[in-house]
């Protein structure tokens, strides 16, 4: 609305009120403080939602190292540990597969077999820290761990094998004594059958000859029993 107010010359003017005076501006003024305060708690959600976004994502980075912590490598600290049984005894004693599947994870492939009536179930890991083509083998029967195999493990040997080395193995060795002398053999293979604990170490690097040059060593309940070499010079 208008005021009329009469100006010095005798005249009558009409004199609007200032806008900020009029009910129109206060009723547009309440209506932009509840948008411009509905849009600043919009963003502050939004902020909160980010930033719980972030923090899931971080959870989730972490629960996604932790998951690949927990399913990194096999350390061969982790094969050594692997317990086997006596095959002559349905293996009692040796680690189930579920057990080894829940620290290893999924194996790579599994085949089974019978023979003189006797089911085995051989289980492959290739998760192996090691060269390519490393991988753990696990001879089950009645699920139970009776034979271990190590493939491919990554050695950094100083030693220099020669074919004067090898001659010199001699029986009754014990396995302890030997790896502390020529280090840890790049394949492993430890059996358990009848009473009998079977060991066969094979030995490819810093074995001095020709290319391919290797030998194995056969430990019977841990003394040596038996070596074969190739290409050694």
């Amino acid at each position: 609305m208008s005021k009329k107010v009469v100006g010095e010359d005798g005249r009558t003017y009409k004199v609007k009120k200032p806008f900020y005076k009029r009910v129109w501006f206060w009723v547009l003024a309440v209506i932009v403080i509840f948008i411009v305060g509905g849009s600043l708690g919009g963003k502050d959600n939004s902020n909160a939602t980010n930033n719980t976004g972030k923090t899931t994502n971080v959870n989730s980075e972490k629960s996604e190292s932790t998951k690949t912590d927990k399913s990194g490598k096999i350390t061969r600290s982790q094969f050594d540990s692997i317990k086997i049984g006596d095959l002559m005894n349905n293996a009692q004693g040796g680690d189930t597969l579920d057990s080894l599947k829940q620290k290893f994870g999924k194996p790579e492939s599994t085949s089974s077999d019978t023979t003189n009536g006797v089911k085995t179930d051989v289980v492959t890991w290739t998760n192996v820290a090691g060269e390519f083509g490393a991988n753990v083998v696990v001879s089950f029967t009645d699920n139970h761990a009776y034979d271990k195999n190590l493939t491919g493990f990554k050695l950094s040997r100083k030693q220099t094998i020669k074919l004067s080395d090898f001659d010199a193995f001699s029986n009754g060795t014990k396995y302890s004594d030997f790896t502390a002398k020529w280090g840890q053999p790049d394949y492993y293979n430890e059996s358990l059958i009848s009473g009998s604990t079977t060991i066969v170490a094979g030995y490819t690097s810093g074995v001095k000859g020709g290319l391919g040059a290797n030998f194995n060593v056969t430990f019977t309940n841990g003394a040596l029993s038996g070596k074969t070499q190739s290409g050694m010079k």
